[in-house]
């Protein structure tokens, strides 16, 4: 195989994960954004502030989380963008995700190796919010 073939494999490679990213990641920017826009976000932040705010997070960052923990990162950055976020928010949502995400669907994976299926989501969502009020806490003392 030539170089160019391998270049335009490549290429074509490239254009068909980046396609698949924008399907995930658009709608749930307009969604969000949408959402912001008719002042929905606003109205059922509060709900999620005593968490968020632990971690340094706005309220309205639980539809991050929440498209994270359920889905993929993919709507959790379409989500993310769609908001007005310091790279302090954005690195912590980035370490609790990181923790906990795709939890459904790696979750069904796990729980046919036999371990139990809350346990498993429950600790990882769980160490994921106290990991965030950890790291919020020492972003502060830096």
């Amino acid at each position: 195989m030539s170089l160019l073939d391998k270049l335009f494999n490549g290429f074509k490679k490239g254009l068909s994960i980046s396609s698949k990213i924008i399907i995930y990641t658009f709608p749930f920017y307009v969604l969000i954004d949408f959402l912001k826009a008719i002042g929905f976000l606003d109205k059922i932040s509060f709900i999620f502030e005593p968490i968020t705010k632990l971690m340094g997070l706005p309220g309205e960052a639980a539809i991050v989380l929440v498209s994270g923990f359920l889905i993929n990162l993919y709507p959790a950055l379409g989500s993310m963008a769609a908001m007005d976020l310091s790279v302090k928010q954005i690195t912590i949502i980035g370490i609790v995700l990181g923790i906990a995400h795709n939890l459904i669907v790696e979750g069904v994976v796990l729980s046919k190796s036999g371990v139990k299926l809350y346990i498993t989501i429950s600790f990882r969502v769980i160490l994921a919010i106290i990991t965030g009020i950890m790291v919020n806490l020492i972003w502060n003392l830096i």
